[in-house]
């Protein structure tokens, strides 16, 4: 199951030449972890079962949160950490210990895995960092030796895979510098920002009916260091700050109403004013208001119009999990065998590019430069005029396409997996807004239908993808939906609707495409952990979309007001 949720991330690029080169070879913890790999690599090549490959991969993160609830500071927490994951292949690329793990350390959780924490500052760092590693190391050697065993016994008694792919691929070697960004550029002015966010959650006081309401802040500066036996180096640098609006109120029959909204911004700096925040604070309060009184809708099923943010989730839960390379191997494979056929109408352009950082004048998090194993990142063209060319590739290659794209991708504990960057949904053929909404209302007359649905906006989705006996399905949460009427009433917004389907059938539905894209800024979690994305896409028509009704709660709205407003 993977979910989306909001983020976004940047990336300083500084050349490989000049003063850049100079603090590379400055760098101790890079010369440290090229030694420590080595010198691991040396030992473990001795053992009975001796790694081909082996990689290191260092978080160096600072994330400051900070909070506010109806106009009260609720906490301020600054971190600072830093975390090692090696990556240890034991076998050779055509049968090692991933084969059928993609993980190379035990799970505590699906998206949990160990990894070494090392310090930042203090005395005798060096001698603890060489310790942390060592430990880590000779725990994921012992799980890959025993996950190698497991693989070998699985690949003589089960029925010969379909792909006959190797486990892992050839890629070139890579060497990429980014020097330490300033310090200016690391710090954030906490009791300034504690200040705006009072001020801007204290407009949700305004509200007694609602349960909460707030605003908070991300601040994240991350640098990120790989090298790997094969020779590559990359040393990058990556920085956030988002704010995030919440709210929420109870519907009388017990029904949780969510609203959100966020700001992002490469610096703080670009961050918009107090006044802007507040103004779309008051504006979710009526939004709110209005959906407490709106009817619940039904199951439904019938022609909808998805509006930009709305149609970027679609695309991501429906169709990118169904690109990336590593689930065609096995369980839903939904469009591996449609390499070369038409899958969307012949004028929708579908693409994947990590190395764009703006789109139509929006911020791209899922913007980088190298992916979590070293390889450059490049646009991946998935769907051109309606046919289907190219899945999204790391280094575990599939039948018909033996190397990566630059697509492998990971946080946290997990080892890299295929994974989803700047999903971008373009049209050659694009139709108002205006026209659009004829579509509807003339396609919702020809099925005999009272209303069609137009989704405005949507909080997450997840999706499964057919592997391991799950169903081949999506769900898609949306916030505000209308129902637009035949006969010329006035929009009615509803509410508890979720946009259920199956891929195959629903892409079969989509007819057409808007003139303005938008752009839905996530965070995405599946096994190898959650990586910041982004999906573009303008308005889309379909002529069939299912709808089921929301779960309620069973807790009534509280019987105390809230205290009064000061």
């Amino acid at each position: 199951m993977r979910k989306t949720k909001l983020f976004f991330i940047s990336c300083l690029l500084l050349l490989a030449f000049g003063p850049g080169a100079f603090a590379q070879q400055d760098d101790k913890l890079l010369q440290l972890l090229k030694d420590e790999l080595n010198k691991e690599m040396q030992e473990l090549k001795k053992q009975e079962n001796p790694p081909y490959h082996m990689n290191f991969r260092v978080m160096d993160e600072r994330v400051v949160n900070i909070s506010a609830n109806f106009g009260v500071l609720q906490g301020v927490a600054d971190q600072h950490t830093r975390t090692l994951v090696p990556q240890i292949r034991v076998g050779s690329k055509e049968l090692d210990n991933f084969k059928y793990n993609p993980m190379g350390s035990p799970t505590t959780t699906r998206t949990s895995s160990s990894m070494a924490y090392l310090p930042v500052e203090g005395d005798n760092w060096e001698e603890a960092i060489r310790q942390a590693i060592w430990a880590e190391v000779e725990s994921r050697y012992e799980f890959a030796v025993q996950s190698y065993q497991q693989a070998k016994t699985k690949s003589t008694v089960s029925v010969a895979d379909e792909d006959k792919a190797p486990c892992f691929s050839d890629a070139p070697v890579e060497k990429y510098y980014e020097a330490p960004l300033p310090a200016d550029r690391q710090t954030i002015d906490k009791e300034a920002w504690e200040k705006r966010l009072k001020e801007i959650s204290a407009a949700f006081k305004a509200c007694p009916e609602l349960q909460s309401g707030s605003a908070s802040i991300t601040f994240k500066v991350l640098r990120t260091y790989f090298v790997n036996t094969e020779g590559t180096e990359v040393v990058q640098n990556r920085t956030y700050a988002r704010v995030m609006l919440s709210a929420s109120m109870k519907a009388d029959d017990g029904m949780e109403l969510p609203l959100n909204k966020d700001y992002f911004a490469y610096e703080l700096k670009d961050l918009p004013s107090n006044d802007l925040i507040i103004a779309d604070a008051r504006k979710m309060v009526e939004q709110l208001k209005a959906l407490k009184k709106a009817p619940v809708a039904d199951p439904y099923t019938g022609p909808a119009l998805l509006s930009g943010p709305a149609s970027g989730v679609f695309f991501h839960e429906i169709f990118g999990h169904r690109i990336e390379g590593h689930r065609l191997k096995g369980g839903g494979e939904t469009f591996k065998k449609m390499v070369g056929q038409e899958v969307l109408p012949q004028a929708f352009q579908v693409y994947c590019d990590p190395t764009m950082k703006e789109y139509h004048g929006t911020k791209l998090n899922g913007y980088y430069l190298y992916d979590d194993q070293g390889v450059k990142a490049r646009r991946v063209d998935v769907v051109k005029d309606g046919v289907l060319h190219e899945f999204l590739m790391s280094r575990v290659p599939l039948d018909g396409f033996p190397s990566s794209n630059g697509h492998g991708r990971t946080s946290g504990g997990g080892d890299p997996v295929s994974r989803q960057s700047n999903l971008v949904v373009e049209t050659t053929a694009p139709y108002t807004e205006a026209e659009l909404r004829q579509m509807l209302i003339d396609e919702a007359k020809r099925q005999g239908k009272e209303y069609g649905y137009y989704f405005k906006s949507v909080t997450s989705g997840f999706t499964y993808t057919g592997e391991g006996g799950s169903l081949n399905s999506f769900n898609v949460t949306p916030l505000e939906v209308y129902r637009v009427f035949v006969d010329g009433r006035p929009d009615q917004l509803v509410r508890g609707v979720d946009l259920i389907g199956t891929p195959l059938s629903m892409f079969s539905n989509i007819m057409a495409a808007g003139d303005t894209p938008s752009t839905f800024t996530g965070e995405c979690g599946a096994e190898s952990g959650w990586v910041p994305v982004t999906a573009s896409s303008p308005m889309i028509f379909c002529t069939k979309i299912e709808t089921q009704r929301r779960e309620k709660s069973k807790d009534l709205p509280p019987i105390l007001p809230a205290p009064d407003a000061k």
